[in-house]
């Protein structure tokens, strides 16, 4: 099975090499979506949230519902102490911010992308993450799972290390340094905003080097 895992691995990178292929068909809206939370395990708890668009608005959340019990060392001094609101870090313009409570900021979520949809009218929203395993369902599951969400956002996350690899590339490379190390206004790693900008930004090199794309 291996051996036919990797054969089919081959025949798909070569297929992408050479047939043209346009991402962004009917319509998507591109938006980028990093959360930080309390652990790689089942009960964790989200603790803040940025979305991206490819057009640059944001949507920033921190929560106020989250398992605190569950905070380690190393969350506190990475996720923690980089959390915008409440280190009082000016936040870039363009974007709504909001703290509270899950429900909260699910119903922010759907007022934001609504105003996306009056702005630009996309048929869909597509997600974007950076190996998104927890990412997606955690935030799929403020709306109560994946078959709950709204119309307009599309059910399938896109991963952004698998078409790293697709392409060739190490997906364990370092993101910042792919991104070309942007300074987000003193925003640094491990902060949800700043993941999603670079996330955003590492698209954006990815897309521009696609057969059949702008």
């Amino acid at each position: 099975m291996a051996g036919c895992f990797c054969s089919l691995g081959r025949i798909f990178i070569n297929l992408k090499s050479q047939i043209p292929v346009k991402l962004e068909t009917l319509n998507y809206k591109s938006l980028f979506l990093d959360t930080e939370f309390t652990g790689l395990h089942q009960r964790t708890s989200l603790i803040s949230l940025a979305i991206v668009a490819d057009t640059g608005e944001y949507f920033y959340a921190e929560f106020n519902d989250y398992d605190r019990a569950a905070i380690t060392p190393w969350l506190r001094e990475n996720v923690l102490d980089n959390l915008l609101l409440a280190s009082g870090m000016p936040l870039p313009s363009d974007g709504t911010v909001l703290e509270g409570h899950r429900i909260q900021i699910a119903a922010g979520i759907k007022d934001w992308l609504e105003q996306l949809l009056r702005k630009y009218g996309p048929e869909k929203f597509r997600f974007w993450a950076d190996v998104p395993h927890y990412d997606w369902v955690l935030f799929c599951e403020l709306f109560g799972g994946s078959l709950n969400l709204p119309d307009y956002i599309d059910f399938m996350a896109m991963d952004l290390a698998t078409w790293l690899y697709s392409k060739g590339t190490d997906p364990h490379t370092p993101r910042v340094a792919m991104a070309g190390n942007p300074d987000f206004g003193g925003m640094k790693q491990h902060n949800a905003l700043y993941d999603a900008l670079v996330s955003k930004e590492i698209y954006a090199k990815l897309i521009k080097d696609e057969p059949g794309t702008a």
